[in-house]
């Protein structure tokens, strides 16, 4: 055997440069994206102004009126071209505000590249780690070599990002100290409903600091929506498209392998927009909407004999395999559900507020919770059959502790596999009827985290971009306590309208942590919809045929790279 020649020096050297070429960092994919340059709509090429637009009639609640009288007064707002206001010098902050969302990146760069073009010496400062920096005053100076790093990446982890909520006069009089001290005249909020509802305060408490404050609408689950304004929030679009590349390559394994059937829950808790748009991109056999089952009134038993009868029939067909979607949050929307997760979240928080100091109802043993629940006045004998009715791994889900703002957090639940084990008994009586003849191998999975920090599509690139840009045109033209947003995503970058939504009006009541709060209300999907009723029109076809849909990974070049999310535009189409 021949022996290996050693290495010249020079050798050496190619060799080490070439293994640290292949194990860089930063791939020669990430460093393309950041080498794109989003595009700007026409009204944002220069700073604006404002002034109010004729639009769908927004009106607040009279207790959003006695909460935020000042913010309460604003009008919807257009950013049209003009001289804006103000254009510096001047300091303005930004912070990212719950889960990540893919573009959140460029509503900075939007932000930053229009501050320092309307004035060199205005400043950004960027929050860290969400709404606790703006608390404790933990910040960084956005520089320019920090907005090339991060452009068209996805993540948040410029600043971080937390869920801090800004729920108590401590917590806001300590955000008025921060603001104060770094001398800011503008704050911007990246976030959901409770980011923005955060925004609304900050905007009507920080009023006498003059500090403006302007929230940026940011969740994957594409809850937060406005009719007529704001048709989805930012990161949706590449959310979806990550978990249909993921589904699309499930329906290959189906029509490959012929013999696994696939439960797949997708994020999305209090709506099923994700579940809507992914079902659109892959054209699963089965797709749930709890809206639609919440409208049908269906019990999870219902629901689960809606899933066993597309098996019989594929069954029926030698089709012993398929695809099935499931939304996060179907159990909200299960009525004999929901009333157990409302009932047992306020029992919950009754007994936290009550037991002495060291206790809490998560400390108790399962069985001592049960009772403890089946003991409470508002705890009837209909509750209790429906709890006991249920498989084990679901009571004890319904039990789980409650997020901070007492939310039930319905991710820690493992929904697909409550129904598959359901579907699977369900499948067994209907084998000893005679009536299922087939075999029920399956599968499960949950697509969640992975599609929050995914690259941002090219729409999500453009549409961030452009978010940051019109944060500033409305700070820089004194406006307070709204939302920015672009009109008219369907059409081309060249005809979007930037616009200031007045953020009371969108607020509503809701129970948190067993009390009435006052915050943004979700948006759910509209049954009445054209892109609902196509699904209707389509899912018949999908249930019985492998008219599966591959729509691949997410495309920067080439004929997929321009796709804007297919309900947006369905909707657009039917409008």
């Amino acid at each position: 055997m021949m022996e290996a020649k050693a290495k010249g020096p020079g050798q050496e050297s190619e060799s080490q440069a070439a293994i640290s070429e292949l194990l860089q960092p930063e791939t020669p994919f990430a460093r393309e994206r950041r080498a794109y340059q989003p595009r700007l709509c026409p009204c944002l090429k220069e700073t604006g102004a404002t002034r109010p637009l004729a639009g769908p009639e927004l009106e607040p609640l009279k207790v959003a009126r006695d909460q935020l009288p000042f913010v309460s007064q604003n009008q919807l707002l257009e950013v049209i071209p003009g001289k804006p206001l103000a254009a510096g010098p001047r300091r303005l902050g930004i912070v990212l505000s719950g889960g990540p969302s893919p573009g959140g990146h460029n509503v900075i760069t939007g932000l930053f590249e229009a501050a320092k073009r309307a004035h060199p010496e205005n400043q950004v400062l960027g929050f860290q780690a969400g709404p606790k920096g703006i608390i404790i005053n933990q910040h960084v100076e956005i520089t320019a070599e920090m907005v090339a790093r991060y452009q068209n990446s996805g993540g948040f982890h410029m600043l971080g990002t937390g869920r801090e909520k800004i729920d108590n006069a401590e917590k806001m009089e300590q955000c008025r100290q921060t603001c104060a001290a770094l001398k800011l005249s503008g704050l911007v909020v990246v976030g959901g409903d409770d980011s923005n509802t955060n925004s609304a305060f900050l905007a009507e408490n920080m009023r006498d600091l003059n500090v403006q404050v302007i929230g940026i609408p940011k969740t994957i689950d594409g809850d937060l929506q406005v009719p007529g304004l704001c048709q989805i929030p930012f990161g949706y679009h590449s959310a979806c498209q990550a978990f249909a590349t993921e589904i699309g390559n499930l329906n290959s394994d189906c029509k490959s392998d012929l013999k696994y059937w696939h439960f797949n829950r997708l994020m999305g808790r209090s709506a099923s927009h994700i579940a809507l748009e992914v079902a659109f991109q892959t054209h699963p056999n089965v797709i749930l909407i709890g809206e639609e089952i919440e409208e049908r009134e269906l019990t999870i038993h219902n629901v689960v004999r809606l899933i066993a009868d597309v098996v019989v029939a594929r069954a029926n067909a030698g089709k012993n395999y398929g695809t099935i979607l499931i939304p996060e949050g179907i159990l909200e929307f299960i009525h004999e559900i929901n009333a157990l997760i409302i009932k047992i979240s306020h029992i919950i928080a009754s007994y936290n507020r009550e037991a002495h100091e060291g206790e809490s109802f998560h400390k108790l043993p399962f069985e001592d919770q049960v009772q403890l629940i089946d003991n409470n006045d508002i705890w009837r004998d209909y509750d209790s059959r429906v709890f006991l009715g249920l498989p084990p791994e679901l009571q004890r889900g319904l039990l789980l502790p409650r997020d901070s703002h007492g939310n039930f957090q319905y991710a820690q639940v493992n929904t697909e596999r409550i129904l598959l084990g359901m579907v699977a008994t369900y499948l067994r009586k209907q084998r000893s009827k005679g009536i299922y003849k087939g075999t029920f191998r399956t599968q499960n999975h949950y697509y969640g985290y992975d599609g929050r920090g995914t690259f941002p599509t090219k729409f999500d690139c453009d549409y961030t971009y452009n978010l940051g840009h019109a944060a500033f045109s409305l700070l820089a033209n004194g406006a307070t306590g709204y939302m920015a947003a672009i009109k008219d995503l369907h059409r081309p970058v060249e005809e979007w309208q930037p616009v200031g939504i007045p953020l009371a009006p969108l607020m509503h009541l809701e129970e948190r942590t067993a009390r009435l709060e006052l915050v943004i209300q979700k948006q759910k999907v509209d049954l009445e919809s054209p892109a609902f009723k196509i699904l209707e029109k389509e899912r018949e076809k999908w249930a019985l045929e492998d008219d599966y849909r591959f729509p691949g990974p997410i495309q920067f070049h080439g004929a997929s790279a321009e796709d804007k999310p297919i309900t947006l535009m369905l909707n657009a189409l039917g409008g």
